[in-house]
């Protein structure tokens, strides 16, 4: 998967400041989402900026893979940062994200001066904590982390989703199938709940191209459609044709009698109409056919 969908992830789930996500990493809540573009010759964007209840700045980077130029890249944000907020105390942390063992270096040292920021992986997290948050985006955020327990976990998570409206529902069902494309075992024990719950999910055509497991669902659902459509089909044709089989032999046997109370007891139409109960134009049309 791409830093670039990544970036665009984070941007949607962290509209909100996700605050039990936030406390775990820096030990305090987050008090207000910071602009994170900075202007340069070459524009700067990074990827999460927020301010921390004591008013310092929480600056945190997600990496997917490896990167053997991250400190000196966060050098240069922290350099931009202290320029933004010269008397704010200033927190940098890279979470690493990726499926792989972390081994980045995160210290800068040269002979007179050192730089330092904080490494951590994503999956020593214990999503349990992030579960217990009262945020849907924390409870998402969950599944990046250490899931112990994946069907509990997602039993859980669905059974909160589907409680909200539709619109947001769908929303935040999309947030995470985004980040279940980080962990595509997951997304295997998330596509057997979903089938067993009979929780249908729609699928944009963006997600179908972008995630082979996506188009797997897609294709699947819209097989199982057309065997239900072919079934349905065969019912319906079915009950139309014991219908039709029904009304057909009424009709044969109306026309029966009709003709065995003309012909046998010589009765006038006016006369069969009132037995049988029928309309005389039928009653006339049936005579005039035999």
């Amino acid at each position: 998967m791409s830093k670039q969908k990544m970036d665009v992830f984070l941007r949607d789930i962290f509209q909100n400041v996700p605050q039990k996500f936030i406390q775990i990493l820096t030990g305090q809540k987050g008090r207000k989402v910071l602009d994170n573009t900075f202007p340069s010759v070459k524009e700067r964007k990074a990827d999460y900026i927020v301010e921390l209840e004591d008013g310092s700045i929480f600056h945190l980077e997600l990496q997917i893979k490896n990167d053997n130029n991250m400190a000196l890249r966060m050098l240069e944000y922290y350099v931009f940062l202290k320029q933004r907020f010269p008397d704010k105390k200033i927190h940098q942390m890279v979470l690493y994200v990726g499926e792989r063992k972390v081994n980045m270096p995160n210290v800068i040292k040269e002979e007179k001066w050192q730089y330092i920021y904080t490494l951590k992986d994503i999956k020593e997290i214990r999503c349990k904590e992030l579960i217990e948050s009262p945020q849907i985006e924390d409870k998402i955020l969950a599944v990046l982390c250490n899931v112990e327990n994946p069907k509990e976990y997602f039993n859980r998570l669905l059974d909160e989703l589907y409680k909200l409206p539709h619109k947001q529902r769908a929303d935040y069902l999309r947030k995470l199938l985004t980040a279940l494309d980080y962990r595509p075992k997951l997304m295997i024990e998330f596509n057997r709940i979903m089938e067993v719950k009979g929780m249908p999910i729609t699928l944009t055509e963006e997600m179908i191209k972008q995630n082979p497991l996506h188009r797997q669902a897609w294709e699947k659902g819209l097989e199982e459609g057309i065997q239900q459509g072919i079934q349905q089909g065969i019912q319906q044709g079915i009950q139309q044709g014991i219908q039709q089989g029904i009304q057909q032999g009424l009709q044969k046997a109306k026309e029966e009698d009709i003709k065995k109370l003309y012909y046998k007891l010589n009765l006038p139409p006016e006369k069969i109409s009132e037995i049988l109960e029928l309309p005389l134009d039928f009653v006339k049309k049936v005579l005039e056919k035999s």
